[in-house]
C-alpha cells in the first residue's frame, strides 16, 4: 500500500545519470571548441604571406571625391547663357542656385534625366534658391529637360546635356 521511500544510494545514483547526461555534450562543446580556434591559427598563419603587404578593403575606391565637388550651379530664368554641357565624375549630380521665378512654389519646375527616367525632388531654399536631390546618371551623355513657367505664363523648357565618366 505504501511506497518505499527512495534512498540515499537512489537519489546519488540518479544525481550521477544526469550529471553524465548533461555533463558529456558540455565537455564536447568545450573541446570542440579549442579545435576550431587551432583550425582558425593554422588558416591564419597559410595567409600570413599574403598579407604581409597590409590588409586594404576591397571596395573602397583610392581616390575619394568630396561630395560638395559634384553640386553644379544653375539659375532658373535669371539672365540666359548658352549652355554647354557639364562633366561629372559620378554617377549623381546635384543643381543648386538662384530662382529668378517670381511667386515660385513647389510644382512649378520639374527636372527630369530623360536618359533614364529619373524625375528630381526640387527644395525650396528662401525664396530665390532651389536645390534637388541627387540626380541619377547613367554612364556618358544624359539629357537634362528643366521645364517651367515664366511670370508671363509662358511655359519653357531648357535641356542641358551632362556628361558622366562613371557610375
Amino acid at each position: 500500500m505504501f511506497k518505499a521511500q527512495p534512498s540515499d544510494t537512489q537519489f546519488i545514483i540518479v544525481t550521477f545519470v544526469l550529471v553524465l547526461l548533461l555533463g558529456i555534450p558540455t565537455f564536447m562543446n568545450l573541446t570542440e571548441d579549442s579545435y576550431v580556434v587551432a583550425e582558425e591559427e593554422v588558416f591564419e598563419s597559410a595567409q600570413a604571406p599574403a598579407l604581409a603587404g597590409g590588409r586594404e578593403p576591397a571596395s573602397i575606391p583610392s581616390a575619394k571625391v568630396a561630395a560638395v565637388s559634384r553640386l553644379t550651379q544653375f539659375d532658373l530664368s535669371c539672365a540666359k547663357k548658352a549652355l554647354s554641357p557639364l562633366s561629372v565624375d559620378s554617377g549623381y549630380v546635384q543643381f543648386e542656385g538662384k530662382n529668378c521665378l517670381r511667386g515660385f512654389k513647389e510644382g512649378d519646375v520639374e527636372i527630369i534625366n530623360k536618359s533614364n527616367g529619373y524625375t528630381a525632388s526640387i527644395f525650396l531654399r528662401g525664396t530665390d534658391k532651389y536645390q534637388t536631390d541627387l540626380i541619377q546618371l547613367k554612364k556618358g551623355d544624359n539629357e537634362i529637360t528643366i521645364r517651367y513657367r515664366e511670370r508671363s505664363g509662358k511655359a519653357v523648357e531648357e535641356v542641358l546635356l551632362v556628361r558622366s565618366s562613371q557610375i
